[in-house]
């Protein structure tokens, strides 16, 4: 994903866990943090997740700060970004827009984390967006993971809170639309194998 901005320039990054990506973004001057209304010039994150790369780039890097998520999460610090993108997962999200980021067949692989705490700056902020980036289905393309319902009815962030959904086929835009509407976008960003089937389920909601 961090591959996609490699043409943008003056982006900040404040996060829950940065990988080798937003090393290689460093590292090219695309990530520069010079706009951040907190903490200018330096990323901040609670932890590191990758390879080797990004645990040498962020040894002893000024440029690099850790922190607590008593930090990194809290509303008070992140309610200072005016422009603040939030990009979270999803295992699945229903054509309501309800997102589910904890279970995949009936087990429980993830924890909310940060999720709410991040939709919910990126909503209240004055320029801010909120995006759930999945991929259309599961890797043998046997499950779309755009679906009627959430399987487990498991809700890690509910529909009121729903703004972008982005797979790659496209962008769904969910704020301010109604279920019906909802449901098309959100159809039209579905694998075209499955399209078929989620607009025969989405005509309850029109």
């Amino acid at each position: 994903m961090t591959r996609a901005l490699g043409g943008k320039q003056g982006l900040g990054v404040h996060s829950g866990a940065i990988g080798d990506g937003i090393a290689d973004l460093m590292e090219a001057g695309i990530v520069d943090n010079r706009h951040k209304e907190i903490d200018p010039g330096v990323t901040v994150a609670t932890m590191l997740m990758g390879t080797r790369r990004i645990y040498r780039w962020a040894d002893r890097n000024p440029a690099i700060h850790i922190r607590a998520t008593s930090y990194t999460h809290d509303a008070l610090v992140l309610g200072n970004f005016r422009r603040f993108v939030a990009i979270n997962g999803a295992l699945e999200v229903d054509l309501t827009g309800q997102v589910n980021a904890e279970t995949a067949g009936g087990r429980h692989i993830g924890l909310v984390g940060g999720q709410m705490d991040f939709v919910r700056a990126a909503n209240r902020a004055p320029e801010g967006r909120s995006i759930i980036a999945l991929q259309s289905t599961n890797r043998e393309r046997t499950r779309s993971r755009i679906v009627p319902k959430l399987a487990d009815g498991v809700v890690t962030t509910p529909r009121a809170e729903a703004d972008l959904v982005v797979t790659e086929h496209g962008i769904a835009e969910l704020r301010g639309r109604t279920l019906g509407e909802r449901a098309r976008e959100l159809v039209a960003i579905a694998d075209p194998c499955f399209r078929a089937e989620l607009e025969r389920a989405s005509e309850r909601l029109v």
